[in-house]
């Protein structure tokens, strides 16, 4: 009876490091290819990305009836060599066309990071666009809407001055770029936000 008591102990012994050293690891990310950075590094920048997600929230930027957002983070240095962020609100996979390879988890929001020009303007991705999508598919799940695979449709429309037929309907293809905002870091440490569009 003794020898089972100590074997006991000694296995919820063992099970109990086991958990206190996955605990102090964390719960690392699903997959290895896009890397996990620590985005708000300090409360400025904690306060401001704070302050864009609630934004997101409040103006029905992200999609509370179906759970869905996401923020796209371009990351650059302005000609002053002043921190920015250009930061998007999305709720679509737009990611996939130019997958990053970094991403944040905000207090369980995922923004994704992406480097920029001095202009803010995206800078192509390097790496093999397939095991990164891949991998960001693990990371963000279900919080984007996934595009459909465009297909002809019919139209009864006929073009004007020229009386041919035309072969399509028309298309609207936007689902997003509402929310688009510059935040600023300065010198002194305060950050200015300025909306776009």
């Amino acid at each position: 009876m003794t020898v089972m008591k100590v074997a006991y102990s000694l296995s919820t012994l063992l099970i109990l490091i086991a958990v206190a050293s996955y605990a102090q690891e964390g719960n690392p990310p699903p997959c290895t290819e896009v890397k996990e950075v620590k985005i708000a590094t300090d409360p400025i920048k904690r306060k401001a990305l704070f302050s864009f997600i609630q934004s997101c929230i409040r103006e029905h930027w992200f999609s509370l009836e179906y759970d869905k957002g996401i923020v796209h983070l371009y990351e650059y240095h302005n000609s002053q060599n002043e921190l920015c962020w250009r930061l998007y609100p999305r709720i679509d996979d737009l990611y996939k066309d130019n997958p990053p390879n970094r991403f944040a988890d905000f207090d369980g929001d995922i923004i994704l990071i992406y480097d920029a020009d001095s202009t803010g303007r995206v800078q192509k991705t390097v790496g093999d666009k397939a095991s990164l999508n891949q991998c960001l598919e693990k990371i963000i799940g279900d919080r984007v809407f996934r595009r459909p695979i465009t297909k002809k449709r019919w139209t009864s429309a006929v073009i004007p001055h020229i009386n041919e037929k035309q072969r399509e309907g028309n298309r609207r293809y936007g689902t997003g770029g509402v929310g688009e905002v510059i935040i600023r870091f300065n010198k002194d440490g305060s950050y200015k936000i300025s909306p776009l569009g």
